[in-house]
């Protein structure tokens, strides 16, 4: 018997200092997520601004197709890995896509919330029958309208790969005069550009701008099936100008 009552008192004794273990185990873990958010926090105040570029369409997406062959998908991307090079390193810029695979949209808009941006650009080509079209045209934004019989206007990039259906609740509406006055910024630094006929702005309720937590437009590069649209998309020299020009239109806009 008295075996038994010591083998019991030392199985008591052992249950405070257990329970004492995981609470401090517990609280130096709380602490530590704690400390790494606060890490997090203070380098994105602190540290420098973050841009997601968004090649549009990829994969089995190939978006508008110029005379000679070129497809948006591959130009979008091309562009936007310039652009990339002139924001770095005064930015950070995350990519949607590296290379020729289809992302969806939905997927698009959470890695640029995941990242925190400052700013997400979506990079388009317009296309269609009228090869003559040339200008280039930003877009943020805009809630769909309703016709009279109760069925939505929704805008449309040509070739987007993916349904229009409205989500999150219209969360950029909550960035709409932001979304427009960095459109404003890119028209103006853009429509310098002696080689861009024209650059118009218009609020659309298109899909890949849904969801985005962010000031965000889209950039759409002239109409790709105008010949002379499609090979400046194929200079190095032009697409770099234009990535300067609206590397300006961040800046600008990011200091006012």
């Amino acid at each position: 018997m008295q075996a038994i009552d010591m083998m019991k008192i030392e199985r008591s004794n052992k249950k405070p200092g257990i329970l004492i273990l995981f609470l401090l185990v517990t609280s130096m873990l709380t602490i530590s997520v704690i400390l790494s958010y606060a890490e997090e926090r203070d380098s994105k105040s602190d540290g420098i601004r973050t841009i997601v570029i968004d090649p549009g369409h990829g994969g089995y997406d190939n978006g508008a197709q110029g005379p000679d062959g070129s497809l948006e998908k591959e130009r979008t991307l091309y562009f936007a890995q310039i652009l990339a090079k002139e924001l770095k390193p005064k930015y950070e810029v995350v990519l949607t896509r590296n290379g020729d695979y289809q992302v969806a949209l939905t997927r698009r808009a959470s890695v640029a919330n995941y990242h925190r941006a400052d700013m997400f650009i979506s990079i388009h080509a317009g296309g269609g029958s009228r090869y003559q079209m040339d200008n280039w045209s930003v877009f943020y934004y805009k809630k769909a309208e309703h016709r009279n019989d109760g069925k939505e206007l929704r805008a449309v990039i040509r070739g987007n790969g993916d349904d229009l259906r409205l989500n999150w609740d219209h969360i950029q509406l909550r960035y709409q005069k932001k979304s427009q006055a960095l459109a404003g910024c890119m028209k103006a630094q853009l429509a310098g550009n002696p080689e861009i006929r024209e650059v118009t702005i218009s609020a659309a309720a298109l899909r890949v701008l849904e969801g985005l937590d962010m000031p965000a437009i889209i950039i759409e590069t002239g109409y790709l099936t105008n010949p002379k649209t499609e090979k400046r998309l194929n200079d190095i020299s032009f697409l770099t100008d234009a990535a300067k020009s609206i590397k300006k239109g961040v800046d600008v806009y990011l200091t006012r």
